[in-house]
């Protein structure tokens, strides 16, 4: 299993940037007031709130922000503030030296996912859940969610499903946005999939382009060594299935009809008002039978 950063305590100090797309300022100091609000002290990076076209920054000041981030001796968490786009352009300039010695949270999704593959490559866990700007919008449920997990609140995460596959497993815990999971293939911050439990959550694609996306994953043997699946909400889909013949679960289950791992669908997690925080690189116990599904930490 990779290594767990220090949870967080009263006190603990947040930084807060954006290494990817612009962001709501709103939104992120709303954000902002959430995390001291509960007690955590927040430092925001000097160029979160620029813009640089779909840009937070130039891809200059991104990499600065977030390396000073990284080598920050005394916070104990990074909290991405957006996804949209603009990490894997910064990715490989990064040096994990510094943050071997001092490990922190990184905290994010979406456009993230490959900054939180990064950390699992460099030997740690981080946190797979809400991007600062969507604090604010979750429901009031996964707010106190997301916030538990910071201090290490984490529990059995339940989903059910009429189109689940059977079976339990075990493995570590690895995945995100199903885009930013085959953007990855033949780069640098690649995973081996083989033995894990994988989840996937996507929002605003056509169902072809899903479809398109598995199918990359299976051609490039991603799929057949798998230990289990996991699958969250796919939401602001832009066609349907009286359009292209086939749901999400349906395509997701006729790429992985060759394979005997289980699969549970319809988990709490995505672009939605449910986000739950997954510990991403921990290891998990997958259990489903019929309708119901549960992935359990063994921490």
């Amino acid at each position: 299993m990779n290594n767990l950063p220090p949870f967080l305590k009263k006190g603990d100090l947040i930084l807060v940037l954006s290494p990817s797309g612009v962001v709501d300022k709103d939104l992120v100091i709303d954000g902002i007031a959430i995390l001291k609000d509960v007690g955590y002290k927040v430092e925001v990076s000097p160029n979160t709130f620029n813009a640089h076209f779909k840009f937070g920054a130039t891809h200059q000041q991104r990499i600065s922000d977030l390396q000073f981030a990284l080598d920050h001796k005394e916070a104990k968490a990074i909290y991405c503030a957006r996804g949209g786009f603009g990490i894997t352009h910064i990715i490989d300039a990064l040096d994990w030296t510094q943050f071997k010695r001092n490990p922190k949270w990184v905290i994010g999704f979406s456009d993230i996912t490959a900054l939180l593959h990064a950390a699992f490559q460099n030997g740690f866990c981080s946190l797979h859940t809400s991007v600062l700007q969507g604090l604010p919008k979750l429901s009031g449920d996964y707010k106190s969610k997301l916030i538990e997990s910071l201090s290490g609140n984490i529990s059995t995460i339940k989903a059910t499903s009429t189109f689940n596959k059977g079976g339990t497993a075990e493995g570590q815990l690895i995945g995100g946005n199903l885009s930013l999971l085959v953007h990855q293939i033949g780069t640098q911050t690649e995973l081996d999939y083989d033995g894990k439990i994988l989840f996937i959550e996507e929002v605003a694609e056509p169902l072809y382009n899903i479809d398109r996306m598995l199918l990359q994953l299976k051609r490039a043997g991603k799929l057949k060594d798998l230990a289990g699946l996991v699958v969250g909400q796919f939401t602001n889909l832009t066609e349907d299935k009286s359009i292209y013949g086939q749901s999400v679960e349906e395509i997701i289950l006729a790429h992985c009809e060759d394979y005997d791992f289980p699969i549970g669908f319809n988990f709490p997690f995505g672009h939605g008002m449910e986000n739950v925080a997954l510990v991403h690189g921990v290891e998990v116990e997958l259990f489903i039978e019929d309708d119901v599904a549960e992935l359990k930490y063994l921490l």
